[in-house]
């Protein structure tokens, strides 16, 4: 069998899709409506047992969504229920109760959805995930989100998508599975989760949903170890006990209620029958524990009887019916409140049948008598169940209970003016000179400078569709409050007010008491009350005498005090008595039974109670008095546990109290006969009949303001609405409870659930003055969550757009158009304060075009607004179009302030137009008005403007002039809420000064402006001014005083919980503080790199936490700690290679690997990374371009640890893969770097071979100098190595011929001509003797040691030429220098043509042709981005030097010198 009980529990219904199909694992609840939204060690969260007191008893609370499935029929529960029943035996511990591996923790999965789409949305799931991960560095609200929601928070996995949560008490199972069903744990997510721009896309907050999912078997497991914890629990019989073989057995009957309790017994338990008291021992396999929380806590809070009403069998099979029987038999009743019939008569049902009760209340169709009939006299002839819509209500509750309303108080017109004070009509608006001024200013009064003259007036118009709101003419003390202005009042509100309002001009009841009566000694033969109380069917008047605040006291006996109203009642039926008045005497027994119950004398209560019924009459004529004495009386009985008497009573009082609509209370002791019908519907598994008892006992405890009371049973008939529903197979939603449950979590101070249930709330029937109150209710509960909202130093939560929508949906369908306006007005500026530009725009011509309606004046605020939003977007000559007829009808009008508005608008659109002569004639007119009507504001914004303006067109004098101005007349309005204007205009008078090259004015005025702003208490004024102030510093090149205020910055993104901002400062500071080259400071930079790197994280930005992971290990490196530098880089591949960009991972894989290689130790760190990582990786991604900088700087690396095999077998593969690459450069550095490592391997052969190679892919036309020098500085090393190493003087003397062609060339390095010079005259005194030659080379060489001696001292030289003792050396920095210069070559120049000697060995002619300068730059940098695209080019010139400079190590440590070479000067 499956598990019915235990999906009881979770409070999901069993269907398929809900549940994706598996009724076993997990459930998925999926109501709430979405919003918008790290592989970190998931936190633990301390401190949260402390939080919740340990509570062992159970107190307020509802039950979870259940289906429970009908077991009676089979006699035993399905095997997989009970397969850990044993584990009940063992001990009364949860670990015990459930198994030792067993884990108490349980899973919350949430999930977002798309309702368009069935495919997961991963994007959406993300940004959840991001959210989260931001919101719970604050650890303190995810704890008290969970608290609200009574689950105790362990830790929370955002990258696993779920929390872990635990509970210790039943209590707490029972609520947070009633929020589970209810849909306001998703919907608490949504609330928490969701960012606030989510809330202002109607198309985005229709189309997604988060989804919550929990584990519902280990949940049940939890509960039921939890309720053995606790000791004595609530089970059912299985089956009849068998017989007693023992006196310690109990005996009981199927389906009985037992309180048993684990006595540590393997198969018994002891208990307790609730029906009779008896206690003995029970089996446990024949006792089912109750799965249901809500059914453990009401018979623990309410204990009592289950016994005393049974059902018989009949022939309706409906739960609630209304229509005709016909009768079975003939009755004759004993009683007259029973109905006569015969058989065959037609019998009406009167109210209701309910199929759980013997009794239903029937109109005989003949006679039309009405009166009790047992159901088992009739039959079914044309009944119907109650409407698909109903259910479990009548048509006229229905109604009442959706138009509930606990608030009387009209507030909605100062609620309009907290949400939408502006001042658009009478305050100029500032300009914006670029992106580093405020975005824009709101000029929002505050609220107590606000004059009440001017506040505007909205009112409900009598003409409205709308419901009217009807008052009391004589109201009543709760009625006269708002019970939301007092949070610490009664819940004020009263259920007869709202179910049966009085007729506004409804004259008051008649005092039938006459004092003259006291005086009478025959008073009971006159008194008026007698006859009043005689008359034989029921009156309005009567009312009083049954409601349930003893109204009676006051109308019928004038408030005079209880003891004297009971001696009069007694003399009242005394003479009703003797006069036989059989009416008045029943209602004065009744009245004197309500007043001994009252002060508790039951017995009393039940003597006259039990007179009053025995008095023949007709009791239907009067129904209400004889519901009042049946349930009464009942109650009584309960209360004195008389249960012989139960039978004569119970039935009908059920009967009177069920059936019958619109049921008035008359004392709270009917809960009495109430608690006994639950049980039933316990015990039947009735949810019909536990429905209907359960919306009774709710209306009864909120007519006494019982709201804690009230609290578990309006929760449990909102679940059973969304059980029955499912049951149904469609939604039935009678009612819908979340505005009255909204109300009551107000009450009770849970702010998240008042949330969660006022966005839940559906209802079709709200006035205008229920959404009011919904916005208010919205901003009350928002303000909890978050003081900041109360003072008005942050925007309102974003969400209130959703309920402000709703009012001007319901208000656009009456006629109330100032309403209307007001509310298009207040929505547009809520989404104007959150930058929701375009979509405030739509609104406020709604609200232009609604104003036009009214009147001029009404439209005049709505257009400026709207012209206001139109410059903010950017349209100003829309904005234009919207002003000029404004100023037209306004000078026919006397409104000068409205006209410098206009004015001063006008000129804003006119200046965004380059119209700068028309601007200023406008910001004239407008600076004119101002002084004429001495409005200081004004005339301060207009000199703002105009300096504004005259910084625009470059006139920094003129705007100085103006600024100084406005400045002087800011000073002096501090009681203006103008911080923002005041720092502006500082900012706009430093710029006019920084224009001029005034820099300590221009520090004096914005830090002035960081003062103002610091005063104000205003973060987004000291956010702008600090940032402006970090960067004039940074330009100063005073990095002590940029960082402060960088910190500074730091500090308010962190109060304005802006995690974006904040990171991107943290890595400004890292960076500055990495800048100033100290220990300290590079400890700094680390510790605010991390900083970063954790936002980086939590905001789900993969790219930059990587490359944050990146710094943070370059950073150690540079401090000298490799190990943690090597752990972070690792790190930072880690996090890109699970990114989804190759190309992104391949470049941090080699910065990582760089952080080594070009660093001053440790560089065989960097192995692991390129020759283990990223060069793996290249290859697999096919980029040879990085395969081949990989294979340089291995090659490089290893050439430099002197492992030259090794070296050499990288550079052959990077000679191979340049070819791959087709970029020639390549090629050219990979053929020069190999013959560089053949020399180092004394192969001089190969080395030459390769060195002409690389020559050979050289460019042929010559442009630069740099490109000469190439060419100089290898020749030259060929010759010297053909000469010194492979001992070919006559190839040497080739390769110096070719090098004195270049050198020839270069007319800018006369030392290299030198050289050539004294290398040649050497070969020809030497190895190849020709005196003539020699000579001539000499002559050269002194010729030009005399030019440059005449130009320069000759001794500067000095230290180069000794560097060419060595030829081996003198080649090497030959080609150091080359390359160092040949970056810079311009591909624009044409190329000249050089032609020098033939040797035998090469016979080439040298052209010097065009090289570009990416080329070069490419063959410098090899290391690192090599591409064929020119933008890359200038990177560095730096490697071929290397290069070189390695090969002259290698020379010098084989101490290869030459004694010829030793005197050449360089």
């Amino acid at each position: 069998g499956t598990l019915q009980s235990l999906t009881q529990l979770t409070g999901i219904p069993m269907r398929d899709e809900l549940t994706g199909g598996s009724q076993q694992d997990r459930v998925d609840i999926s109501t709430a409506e979405l919003d918008a939204l790290w592989n970190d060690p998931p936190y633990t969260l301390t401190g949260a047992n402390e939080l919740f007191p340990g509570n062992d008893v159970m107190t307020t609370g509802e039950e979870e969504v259940e289906t429970e499935a009908e077991v009676e029929g089979e006699g035993i529960i399905g095997e997989s229920y009970w397969k850990r029943k044993e584990a009940f035996n063992r001990a009364s511990t949860v670990s015990l109760a459930v198994g030792e591996r067993f884990s108490s923790d349980v899973i919350l999965l949430f999930s977002g959805k798309r309702r368009s789409s069935v495919e997961p949305d991963s994007e959406l799931q993300e940004a959840l995930r991001t959210r989260l991960r931001v919101v719970e560095s604050n650890s303190q609200d995810v704890i008290q989100l969970f608290k609200d929601l009574s689950a105790r928070l362990v830790s929370v996995h955002a990258e696993k998508d779920h929390f872990i949560i635990t509970f210790k008490t039943v209590e707490e199972i029972w609520k947070f599975s009633t929020y589970l069903a209810l849909g306001y744990v998703a919907r608490c997510l949504e609330n928490f989760l969701c960012d606030q721009s989510f809330w202002l896309d109607p198309v985005l907050l229709s189309d997604v949903e988060i989804c919550v999912t929990v584990d519902e078997e280990h949940l049940a497991t939890l509960y039921l170890g939890l309720l053995l914890q606790e000791g004595s629990f609530f089970a059912k019989a299985l089956l009849n006990s068998e017989y007693a073989e023992e006196e310690e057995e109990l005996t009981y009957k199927k389906n009985d209620l037992v309180m048993v309790k684990d006595i540590g017994q393997e198969d018994t338990w002891e208990g307790t029958l609730l029906s009779t008291g008896q206690h003995g021992l029970v089996p446990v396999h024949g006792m089912q524990p109750l799965p249901y929380p809500f059914y453990q806590w009401f018979l623990r809070m309410y204990p009592g009887n289950a016994g005393g009403i049974s059902s018989e069998k009949d022939l309706f099979d409906q739960p609630m019916v209304t229509g005709t029987c016909v009768a079975l038999v003939d009755h004759y009743p004993m009683v007259k409140d029973e109905l006569h019939f015969s058989q065959g008569d037609l019998i009406e049902v009167d109210g209701l049948l309910v199929g759980s009760l013997n009794m239903f209340i029937g109109k005989h169709l003949s006679s039309g008598h009405i009166g009790f009939v047992h159901k088992a006299h009739v039959r079914p002839e044309n009944v119907k169940p109650l409407s698909r819509q109903l259910v479990f209500l009548s048509e006229e509750e229905r109604v009442a209970l959706s138009q509930f309303n606990p608030c009387h108080e009209q507030c909605h017109t100062g609620l309009l003016d907290k949400l939408f004070s502006t001042d658009i009509s009478t305050m100029y608006r500032l300009d914006r000179l670029d992106d580093s001024d405020f975005t824009y200013i709101r000029n929002q009064p505050k609220q107590e400078h606000k004059n009440s003259v001017d506040v505007r007036k909205s009112t409900i118009s009598e003409k409205s569709e709308t419901p009217p709101y009807h008052s009391s003419p004589r109201p009543s003390f709760h009625a006269s409050q708002s019970h939301l202005e007092r949070e610490h009042e009664a819940f004020s509100f009263s259920l007869e007010d709202t179910f049966r309002e009085m007729d506004e001009y409804e004259e008051d009841p008649p005092n039938w008491m006459d004092e003259s009566v006291w005086e009478t000694e025959e008073a009971e033969l006159v008194d008026p009350i007698l006859t009043f109380l005689n008359l034989d069917h029921f009156q309005d008047t009567f009312q009083p005498l049954y409601d349930i605040s003893y109204s009676f006291l006051d109308t019928v006996f004038g408030g005079v005090p209880e003891d004297e109203v009971l001696l009069h009642l007694e003399s009242l039926r005394e003479g009703a008595k003797k006069s036989r008045m059989l009416w008045a005497h029943r209602r004065a027994c009744f009245l004197l039974g309500r007043l001994c119950a009252k002060k508790l004398k039951y017995s009393q209560a039940r003597v006259y109670f039990e007179e009053a019924l025995k008095v023949h009459v007709d009791g239907f004529d009067d129904r209400p008095l004889l519901i009042a004495l049946y349930t009464n009386l009942t109650a009584v009985y309960l209360k004195q546990k008389m249960t012989d008497k139960l039978p004569y009573t119970l039935e009908k009082a059920s009967a009177l109290i069920l059936c019958l609509p619109s049921h008035n209370f008359c004392s709270l002791d009917e809960f009495e006969l109430l608690k006994p019908i639950l049980r039933k519907a316990v015990v039947d598994n009735d949810k019909h009949l536990e429905a209907r008892t359960c919306y009774l006992i709710l209306t009864l405890f909120l007519q006494h303001r019982k709201t804690e009371e009230a609290l578990p049973f309006v929760e449990r008939l909102q679940f059973l609405t969304i059980t029955l529903s499912a049951e149904e197979g469609r939604p039935i939603g009678p009612v819908d409870l979340n505005w009255i449950l909204c109300r009551l979590y107000h009450k009770k101070y849970l702010p998240y659930l008042a949330l969660a249930s006022l966005s839940l709330d559906s209802g079709q029937d709200h006035s205008l003055e229920d959404a009011f109150q919904k916005i208010e209710l919205f901003i009350k509960n928002s303000v909890r969550l978050n003081p900041r909202w109360r003072d008005g130093t942050t925007l309102l939560p974003a969400q209130v757009v959703v309920y402000l929508q709703q009012a001007l949906s319901i208000a656009s369908r009456g006629e109330d158009l100032k309403t209307q306006r007001d509310l298009c007005l207040c929505l547009a500026s809520v989404y104007q304060q959150y930058g929701a530009l375009e979509k405030a725009v739509p609104f406020a011509q709604q609200a232009v075009l609604t104003g036009s309606h009214i009147n001029k004046e009404e439209s005049f605020e709505a257009s400026v607004l709207l012209a206001w939003l139109l410059v903010l977007t950017g349209k100003p000559e829309t904005a234009q179009s919207t002003l000029q007829p404004l100023l037209k009808s306004l000078n026919e009008t006397d409104s000068p302030t409205q006209r410098g508005v206009v004015y001063n608008l006008l000129a804003l659109c006119l200046r965004k137009q380059f119209r700068v002569t028309e601007a200023a004639k406008n910001f004239h007119c407008a600076l004119k008005i101002s002084q004429e009507n001495g409005n200081k504001h004004n005339e301060a914004l207009a000199l703002a403007n105009l300096g504004c303006l005259a910084l625009s067109i470059g006139a920094p004098y003129l705007a100085e002039n103006f600024l100084l101005r406005s400045l002087h007349l800011f000073q002096f309005l501090s009681e203006s809420p103008s911080d923002e204007e005041h720092v502006q205009a500082l900012l706009w008078l430093g710029r006019s000064y920084k224009d001029r090259g005034g820099s300590q004015e221009v520090r004096l005025c914005y830090e002035m402006g960081l003062l103002i702003a610091i005063s104000a208490k205003n973060l987004h004024s000291q956010m702008v001014v600090a940032k402006v102030l970090s960067r004039l510093y940074a330009d100063l090149l005073l990095y002590g005083q940029c960082i402060i205020y960088y910190e500074h910055c730091v500090g308010l993104s962190r109060e304005l919980k802006d995690k974006r901002l904040e990171g991107e400062y943290l890595e400004i500071l890292s960076s500055l503080y990495l800048s100033l080259n100290t220990e300290k400071s590079s400890r700094k930079s680390l510790d605010y790199t991390k900083q970063s790197l954790r936002i980086s994280i939590d905001l789900g930005k993969r790219q930059e936490e990587s490359e944050t992971w990146l710094q943070v290990g370059r950073i150690y490196y540079l401090i000298h700690e490799d190990e943690l530098a090597d752990m972070y880089l690792q790190a930072a591949v880690k996090t890109a290679l699970r990114m989804n960009d190759p190309h992104f991972a391949m470049s941090i894989y080699e910065e990582a690997g760089d952080v080594f290689f070009k660093g001053h130790r440790n560089r065989l760190a960097a192995l692991p990374f390129f020759r283990d990582g990223s060069l793996p990786f290249a290859r697999s991604i096919k980029d040879v371009h990085s395969e081949f900088r990989l294979l340089s700087k291995l090659s490089e690396l290893l050439l430099k640890e002197d492992q030259y095999e090794e070296a050499l077998q990288y550079a052959t593969l990077a000679v191979e893969c340049s070819t791959n690459t087709g970029v020639r450069l390549n090629e050219r550095v990979a053929y020069h770097r190999l013959a560089s490592i053949y020399f180092c391997l004394e192969q001089y052969e190969m080395a030459e071979n390769y060195y002409l190679k690389a020559l050979s892919l050289s460019p042929m036309v010559l442009e630069t100098p740099a490109e000469v020098h190439y060419y100089v500085k290898v020749y030259c090393r060929l010759a010297d190595l053909t000469l010194h190493k492979l001992k070919d003087a006559f190839d040497a003397m080739g390769y110096f011929h070719l090098a004195l062609a270049a050198s020839l060339e270069d007319r800018g390095n006369p030392q290299a001509l030198y050289i050539i010079y004294m290398k040649l005259a050497e070969i020809h005194a030497h190895h190849l003797p020709d005196a003539e030659l020699s000579q001539h080379y000499m002559d050269s060489a002194q010729s030009l040691k005399r030019e440059l001696a005449g130009e320069t001292d000759s001794s500067d030289p000095e230290p180069e030429n000794m560097d060419h003792a060595n030829p081996e050396c003198a080649d090497a920095k030959s080609i150091s220098y080359s390359n160092a210069d040949s970056g810079s070559v311009d591909s624009s120049n044409g190329g000249s043509t050089l032609i020098a000697s033939t040797t035998t060995d090469t016979s080439q002619t040298i052209t010097a042709h065009r090289v570009a300068d990416h080329s070069e730059a490419a063959l410098a940098e090899c290391s690192h981005k090599e591409d064929t695209d020119t933008s890359n080019s200038g990177k560095t010139d730096s490697e071929p030097a290397r290069l070189e400079d390695e090969e002259t190590r290698c020379l010098n440590q084989r101490n290869h010198t030459d004694a010829n070479s030793v005197s050449t000067k360089f």
